[in-house]
């Protein structure tokens, strides 16, 4: 009888220590669903929580600017196609409307870019009150590039070109979207009849990228700078290539003008 009393306490007990959890695993933030910790413990696991959701905050939020820094920037190849045949041949009133409804449409998206962007000092602040990290301080950086080549395009749109000019020099100087940047920067010259220069960032940007939507465009610019500095063979070899490889855009309709 006392056999089966001290078989069944000693089983009870085993039973009981099994459903006990380890203390082994009491205190480690690391782990999936920690317990056992102390005041600090708990303080540095919130804040890893709200970098990690501030930090997919941000990469939503990039996602959209680079959507819309897209479409504002195939608005710009439309209205700079327009204007190339604006001077070039009497336009009627409604392809002048067309252009008109492009810019408002510029308009709008920059103003959509803006609602929804999300700020570096609004970046940096709240990385402040959570005790940002260094690749925290790296993400900020590439925010601060990406604001600066979206208004860099917002000038230009708006033909503030040397105030332009800036920004894409600046993000030029970081190498951020360094084929891009160096094709504002030949339109910008080119606009300014600066024709030598408007030349050579043609070149660099499409040395760097040639699959680029604004190849037609930089290509025909590129033809029309070097007629416009005396060099009439380079210009037509160029003028051909649009004509050759893009025959069915705006550009090379301009292009044939000018064989």
């Amino acid at each position: 009888m006392v056999k089966r009393s001290m078989f069944f306490i000693i089983n009870f007990m085993l039973l009981a220590c099994a459903n006990e959890p380890s203390a082994y695993g009491a205190g480690d933030i690391n782990s999936p669903h920690p317990y056992g910790l102390t005041e600090t413990e708990q303080s540095v696991l919130e804040n890893r929580r709200q970098i990690q959701l501030l930090k997919n905050m941000v990469v939503e939020q990039q996602s959209k600017i680079d959507g819309l820094t897209s479409i504002i920037e195939g608005l710009n190849e439309q209205i700079m196609q327009l204007k190339e045949q604006l001077d070039s041949i009497n336009v009627p009133s409604d392809d002048y409307n067309k252009t008109y409804s492009l810019l408002l449409d510029l308009g709008n998206m920059i103003d959509q870019i803006n609602n929804s962007y999300v700020t570096q000092e609004d970046l940096q602040l709240a990385l402040q009150n959570i005790g940002g990290s260094t690749a925290s301080q790296q993400s900020s950086t590439s925010i601060d590039n990406s604001r600066i080549y979206r208004e860099g395009v917002q000038l230009f749109s708006r033909k503030s070109y040397q105030a332009a000019k800036e920004k894409f020099e600046a993000t030029l100087a970081q190498n951020y979207k360094p084929a891009a940047s160096s094709y504002y920067l030949g339109e910008i010259a080119y606009y300014t009849n600066n024709y030598n220069a408007a030349i050579a960032h043609f070149k660099k940007s499409a040395s760097l990228y040639d699959k680029a939507s604004y190849m037609p465009v930089l290509y025909l610019h590129t033809g029309i700078a070097l007629a416009r500095i005396g060099e009439k063979d380079q210009a037509r070899s160029f003028f051909q290539f649009v004509v050759d490889h893009y025959p069915d855009t705006k550009s090379a309709k301009i292009a044939r003008k000018n064989l």
